[in-house]
């Protein structure tokens, strides 16, 4: 018999903008440069215990992401995360990588695991620092070797295909900065802060926010209309979950935060990148036994803007149900870390807002997306 799967608390440092990059109020980025993505796990990892209420001795596992797993030690990510916070060696970990979605492939692999009865507590997430990654993996890593163009041109070439302009790419850049400065004091209940790093500290004040993205040229051909602006920004990160059965919900001071009900995985061509979350979304629906129009809100990664509006389309999704506090062209996409924050944000916002269903949602590289189903409790 399946155990329900329950999200018992969550956490996630600020989302700071990367060393070469630039923060929202025109400063230089880097405020977590100087933590390597174990750091960033283990300092989320740690705050989602305290606010579960729980010791790193309680958790059976830990599955845990990094996309960059570069260097001699990045295979053995989830260990490090681990054992800097705290949680005694024979508790087992487990490093995952599905590119942008590795955070949301981590929670639903411990979602799987507690569902099956494998374990009853599990810390999930995942970090990534793209300030200490080197440029000549970081950069040749946005080129898809099978469609043999930048994932950001597929975004492009999507967007005519759709007849979605530049224009109307940048005003949802736009309005999804006017929505993060709306909802700082909410994204605080989400994060742990880190050092010099308090807040997220990309998201554009309002003075900037039309000179830096109108100002911004095509990244692909003049003809072009994907931007650096209307593109997610890049930033540093972790995030952490804990999930539990109704056992070890029933252990802890506090309510649940919601519970998972399904997720799915899906492909498509690699030239049709941005559609990947589609079908994820999809399938993801047809297993949890809902209709699109069940949802109540929605947590879809913003990789592109064009991509946001084409999933919109697809998806009938109105533009008020979906990333209400803002996404990543706003606060960024810390890769590995965003799919943990997709759901805790849409949960903590799902309990404000009085609301029952969600769904959060990524679309990968190489063509592919991943989503999972939320209630609330």
């Amino acid at each position: 018999m399946k155990q329900d799967v329950y999200v018992l608390a969550g956490a996630r440092t600020p989302f700071a903008a990367w060393a070469s990059g630039r923060k929202g109020d025109g400063s230089a980025g880097g405020a977590l440069k100087d933590y390597d993505p174990f750091d960033l796990g283990a300092h989320a990892l740690m705050g989602a215990l305290d606010r579960a209420g729980l010791g790193p001795e309680a958790l059976d596992r830990v599955v845990f992401g990094n996309m960059y797993q570069s260097g001699p030690h990045g295979c053995y990510g989830a260990r490090y995360v681990s054992h800097r916070a705290g949680v005694p060696p024979s508790v087992p970990s487990l490093t995952v990588n599905f590119s942008c979605g590795t955070g949301l492939q981590a929670v639903l692999e411990a979602a799987q695991d507690i569902e099956t009865g494998e374990a009853e507590l599990i810390a999930a997430g995942g970090a990534d620092c793209v300030s200490r990654l080197r440029k000549d993996i970081f950069v040749p890593s946005f080129n898809d070797l099978s469609c043999a163009r930048p994932i950001g041109q597929t975004a492009d070439e999507m967007a005519a295909q759709y007849g979605i302009g530049r224009a109307e790419q940048d005003a949802w850049a736009l309005e999804s900065h006017r929505r993060a400065r709306q909802a700082e004091a909410l994204s605080a209940k989400e994060i742990v802060p880190l050092g010099t790093a308090q807040k997220d500290d990309h998201v554009l004040l309002k003075d900037l926010a039309e000179e830096r993205v109108f100002g911004a040229r095509p990244a692909y051909g003049e003809n072009g209309t994907v931007t650096s602006a209307n593109t997610h920004a890049l930033v540093d990160g972790g995030s952490a979950l804990i999930l539990g059965s109704a056992s070890a919900a029933g252990q802890c001071p506090g309510k649940p935060l919601g519970r998972v009900i399904a997720g799915a995985y899906a492909a498509v061509a690699p030239d049709k990148m941005p559609y990947g979350s589609i079908p994820a979304v999809r399938r993801t629906i047809e297993k949890a036994g809902w209709k699109i129009e069940d949802v109540d809100l929605w947590e879809i990664n913003e990789t592109f803007a064009a991509q946001i509006l084409i999933d919109c389309r697809e998806l009938s999704i109105p533009p008020e149900k979906i990333n209400v506090n803002g996404g990543a062209l706003a606060l960024g996409h810390p890769f590995a870390a965003t799919g943990a924050k997709l759901i805790l944000g849409l949960l903590l916002e799902m309990e404000r807002r009085g609301l029952k269903r969600g769904i959060a949602a990524i679309c990968v590289g190489g063509g592919q997306g991943v989503a999972a189903a939320l209630e609330s409790v």
